[in-house]
């Protein structure tokens, strides 16, 4: 009887540690199962919910693009999109599905590694919330130019005043195009370090004369705040004073795609700059 216990229990001490990894092997499983080849083209990345106090404590706890960049991926991964805390784990993607954890990173990045500014600066003596209100539109309905959804976020200014709110760059980058377009008026776009493409639309007009390929510095101004669009070059009026602003990605080298950038403008409301104007 003694000899038998004996033999179970080496049994079971040969085969716990095999069961230790078995149990961790289907965990990691079922957490890279989160992770998808076209995880950058669902609505869920589009969205960007990242909370201003999760960015902030991000930026706290990282010191190098590379831990920025996988502490950001993971936690939105770890927190399903929509995540309440970092979560810094991702030891399951890298032996499941690297290569769609790495595509998913770099499309992290050219959201919000280049970031350094909110777009639009406030006056000496006011606070953001006295200034400049915006709301979460992006993928309502728009009609003008034919059925389509809203590709961005739309800032308006207490002062409903064309030209009085100077713009500025969110990051560093170059201008990648300029001049008019029938939906966004006078518009700007700069192509960020990492990849991202920001676009500033409806300008009443550009503080100096730019040239595609001519390098911004985040904070710089671009143009000021108006009502330029829908019609032909120099059309204003025909909605209010605002400024439109969106966030585009090139995922996998593919066609550019829009995100949603709400949650980055909460986040960047912490760094607003202040301009005497």
């Amino acid at each position: 009887m003694k000899r038998k216990t004996g033999k179970h229990l080496l049994l079971l001490l040969f085969l716990l540690p095999l069961l230790i990894l078995l149990q961790n092997f289907i965990q990691q499983r079922s957490q890279a199962s989160l992770l998808k080849p076209d995880t950058c083209f669902t609505e869920s990345f589009r969205e960007q919910a990242l909370s201003s106090a999760l960015y902030a404590e991000l930026e706290e706890r990282v010191h190098s693009d590379g831990e920025f960049a996988d502490l950001l991926t993971t936690t939105m991964l770890n927190g399903k999109f929509f995540p309440k805390y970092l979560s810094g784990n991702r030891e399951a993607y890298l032996r499941f599905k690297p290569k769609a954890y790495y595509d998913l990173r770099n499309c992290y990045l050219a959201v919000w590694k280049d970031l350094e500014s909110f777009p639009i600066p406030i006056r000496n003596d006011r606070e953001i919330w006295q200034e400049i209100f915006y709301e979460n539109t992006f993928g309502a309905a728009r009609s003008y130019g034919g059925s389509r959804t809203h590709e961005g976020c739309d800032l308006f200014g207490r002062v409903s005043q064309s030209g009085f709110y100077p713009v500025i760059s969110m990051t560093d980058g170059k201008i990648e195009k300029i001049g008019w377009l029938p939906l966004g008026g006078y518009r700007i776009g700069i192509r960020s370090p990492h990849g991202g493409y920001f676009y500033y639309a409806h300008l009443a007009s550009y503080e100096k004369y730019f040239q595609t390929g001519e390098a911004v510095e985040a904070g710089q101004i671009l143009g000021f705040m108006g009502d330029t669009g829908y019609g032909e070059e120099g059309m204003s009026g025909k909605f209010p004073v605002h400024l439109h602003l969106g966030i585009y990605i090139n995922p996998q080298g593919k066609e550019e795609l829009s995100v949603n950038p709400y949650y980055v403008l909460q986040a960047m409301e912490k760094k607003v700059k202040k301009y005497t104007y």
